[in-house]
C-alpha cells in the first residue's frame, strides 16, 4: 500500500496552544529556512509514490503565494501521485483570502480542513481564536465559490457552563453550512495550555456523555455519518488520510515534530524547531522516538484502531495477517466487554455500541 505523506507547517500568526512556532511580521527568512529544510528532508524520499496528501500542523496558509508554491514544488519534484489524489491543507478562517484560495486551487489543493471551532462568540473568545462566526461563515463561502467541493469543519464543544442548548444551536449551525465532513472534539485540557494553569475545571462524565451523545444525533439529521468516534462524513467523503492512518497503513511525516510509520517501524522528527533546523543543515539524521513493534504489539495496535471505527474489525483477518492469535487475557477481556455490551459481534466485525462509545478509551486501555 502507498504511504500517505504528511507535512507539518508549524507556524502561526498568533501564540495559541493550537500551534507550535509563532512567525510575526519580518521573520518571513524563517519561514523560506524551513522550507529549504523541507526540501533537503524530501529529497530523502525521492520517487517514493504516495496516496494522500496533508499539510498541517499550525497554519499552512500561514504561507505567503510564493512559499505555498515552493512547498507544492517540493512535494511534486520528491514524490510521486495521481492527479486527483486526496490533498489537504488545514486552515483558519481568517488566514485565507480569494488570491490564496486560488492559488491552493491552481497547486491541486482538492481538500481543505477549516479551523472553525464554533459559531458562537462567546466560546470563540473563550478559545482566543482571531476570527468572528460571521468571518467564519465568509471564508466557507469564500472556499465554495472557488470551487473546492471537500471540505472537512473542525468542531468543538463541552466548554465549562455551555449548556445544552448552546452546544445544540452552535453544532446546527455548523451543519447548515452543509461541509462533506466535520470532525467534533471534547474540550480537553492539556500542558502547557492557559487552560491547564488557570486549571479550569472539565465537565463530569455523566454530562459528557449526554453531550456526545446528541451530537452524534444532529450529525446523523443533518446527512452525517459517523465512520470513527470524532468524525462524520457524508457518503464517500471519509478522509482517505485519516482513514489510513487507522487502518495501520504506513505514512511518511516531514517536518519538525513528524511521525513516520513504516511496516511496523514508527519514529519522529525531533519536536523542537530550531534542532530539527540545524541537524538538517548538517545532514544529520533527525529521527528519534524509533520503535520497532512486534507482531503482536502491530495486531493490538491495529485492533484498538479498529474498534475506533464504526465498521469494526476483523479479528480472525488481523490474526492470520501478522500469524498471531489474540492472547488469552484479551480474549477474556473482549468476552467481558461484549458480555457487558460495550462491545458487540456483527458476523465476523467486531464493533463498538453506542454504549461503548462513551467510553471507548478506557476500554482501549484496559487492552493495551
Amino acid at each position: 500500500m502507498k504511504p500517505s505523506l504528511y507535512i507539518h507547517i508549524p507556524f502561526c500568526h498568533r501564540k495559541c496552544f493550537y500551534c507550535s512556532f509563532v512567525v510575526s511580521i519580518g521573520q518571513e527568512k524563517r519561514v523560506d529556512s524551513y522550507l529549504d529544510c523541507l526540501a533537503r528532508e524530501a529529497e530523502s524520499y525521492q520517487g517514493t509514490e504516495i496516496s494522500t496528501i496533508y499539510l498541517g500542523g499550525g497554519t499552512p496558509t500561514y504561507l505567503n503565494c510564493d512559499q505555498l508554491k515552493r512547498l507544492a514544488q517540493i512535494i511534486e519534484e520528491n514524490f510521486k501521485y495521481r492527479k486527483g489524489t486526496e490533498w489537504t491543507i488545514e486552515a483558519n478562517p481568517e488566514g485565507v483570502d480569494l488570491a490564496k484560495l486560488n492559488l491552493l486551487k491552481s497547486l491541486g489543493i482538492n481538500r481543505i480542513s477549516l479551523g472553525i471551532q464554533s459559531l458562537n462568540s462567546q466560546y470563540l473568545k473563550y478559545l482566543g481564536r482571531n476570527h468572528t462566526s460571521a468571518l467564519a461563515v465568509k471564508t466557507f463561502k469564500a472556499i465554495r465559490e472557488e470551487g473546492f467541493d471537500n471540505v472537512s469543519i473542525d468542531f468543538m464543544y463541552s466548554f465549562p457552563k455551555q449548556t445544552m442548548a448552546e452546544l445544540q444551536e452552535d453544532l446546527k449551525n455548523v451543519t447548515q453550512l452543509n461541509s462533506e465532513h466535520i470532525s467534533v472534539y471534547m474540550l480537553t485540557i492539556e500542558e502547557p495550555s492557559r487552560f491547564y494553569a488557570q486549571k479550569m475545571p472539565l465537565k463530569d462524565d455523566q454530562i459528557q456523555a449526554q453531550e456526545y451523545t446528541r451530537v452524534i444525533e444532529i450529525l446523523a439529521d443533518a446527512g452525517f455519518k459517523q465512520y470513527e468516534i470524532s468524525n462524520f462524513a457524508k457518503p464517500g467523503k471519509e478522509s482517505k488520510h485519516n482513514l489510513n492512518y487507522w487502518q495501520g497503513g504506513n505514512y511518511i511525516g516531514l517536518g519538525v515534530g513528524a511521525h513516520s510509520h513504516r511496516d511496523g517501524k514508527r519514529f519522529s522528527n525531533v519536536s523542537e524547531f530550531m534542532p530539527y533546523m540545524e541537524m538538517i543543515q548538517l545532514k544529520k539524521d533527525t529521527h528519534e522516538n524509533i520503535e520497532e513493534l512486534s507482531a503482536h504489539q502491530r495486531f493490538i495496535e491495529k485492533l484498538l484502531f479498529g474498534l475506533r471505527m464504526n465498521e469494526g474489525v476483523k479479528v480472525k483477518t488481523l490474526e492470520k495477517e501478522f500469524d498471531c492469535p489474540l492472547d488469552q487475557e484479551r480474549e477474556v477481556k473482549l468476552k467481558e466487554f461484549t458480555h457487558q455490551e460495550f462491545l458487540r459481534w456483527d458476523n465476523e466485525k467486531l464493533k463498538v455500541t453506542d454504549k461503548g462509545r462513551l467510553v471507548l478509551d478506557e476500554l482501549c486501555s484496559r487492552l493495551i
